[in-house]
């Protein structure tokens, strides 16, 4: 674990910095009262109290963030702890006194975070100089290719945000309020949508604007069945659903004038009946 690293942890846990080090190769299943056995072995280190594990690269052993009562400074700690022939060793890692402390000053606690920030991201003050050396250029081509595609967007945009008439509202109830019958609206509708020059997904957008209750869950449905619909498929379900239906007196009046053509065999008659 890096300075860095130990830095953030004591910042975290609140443990002051000049009082707080760091073991390393601790095995995961190590308990408190074990890790407080081997600190008793280091002299002079004052009360000891464990505030924080966290979990190596590996995975199977840790980093113990411990706090004495006592600066560091003025402990001898050996490299490696442990109590022989039974526990350990584990590695110590003590902050010196030219390390960054947690009362520098912003520029210190900056660079301490920048630091910190690049070597989890893998990279350098090198690459971000390699990098700055190119922003220049890379300003000016980011600028033209956007200049680019405003043009290109002003362009094209009159076509689909052209001012248009607003379809009128339609649910499928049976006694609308206010509203025109099936066949006035969708007569309406299809010759407004067909005079428009725009693509097919901001027609469909227009088509649901207007939609209310029963007509709009139609279109929902044909939406969630095939996400790829257009525009017409969605005019085909609602003409299915509330286009006009001939009555009886229709149905009767063609049934009477359907004869069986000359050759033709009885049960193909009777089925086109």
């Amino acid at each position: 674990m890096d300075i860095y690293e130990i830095i953030a942890w004591c910042k975290e846990k609140k443990v002051v910095l000049e009082n707080a080090f760091v073991l390393s190769n601790v095995p995961l299943d190590i308990t408190d009262t074990v890790i407080y056995r081997v600190l008793d072995t280091v002299k002079g280190t004052g009360k000891t109290k464990v505030h924080g594990r966290c979990s190596d690269k590996t995975g199977r052993e840790q980093f113990v963030l411990v706090e004495t009562s006592k600066r560091v400074s003025e402990i001898s700690f050996p490299v490696f702890i442990g109590i022989p022939d039974e526990i350990g060793s584990w590695s110590t890692q003590v902050l010196s006194a030219t390390s960054p402390s947690s009362g520098s000053s912003k520029g210190e606690e900056f660079n301490t975070k920048l630091m910190s920030f690049l070597k989890q991201e893998g990279t350098s003050l090198a690459d971000i100089q390699n990098v700055a050396s190119l922003t220049l250029t890379l300003n000016t081509e980011l600028v033209s290719a956007i200049n680019s595609l405003v043009q290109k967007c002003q362009t094209a945009s009159p076509v689909e945000a052209q001012n248009y008439r607003k379809l009128s509202t339609f649910s499928g109830l049976t006694t609308p309020n206010g509203e025109e019958d099936y066949e006035v609206w969708a007569e309406r509708t299809t010759h407004i949508l067909e005079e428009r020059q725009c693509s097919d997904n901001v027609t469909k957008q227009r088509l649901v604007e207007c939609l209310r209750g029963p007509e709009a869950d139609i279109v929902r449905f044909v939406k969630v069945e095939n996400p790829s619909a257009t525009c017409c498929d969605y005019l085909k379900a609602l003409d299915t659903a509330f286009g006009p239906t001939e009555n009886a007196s229709d149905l009767m009046v063609k049934f009477r004038n359907t004869f069986q053509e000359k050759g033709e065999k009885l049960s193909v008659y009777n089925q086109a009946r």
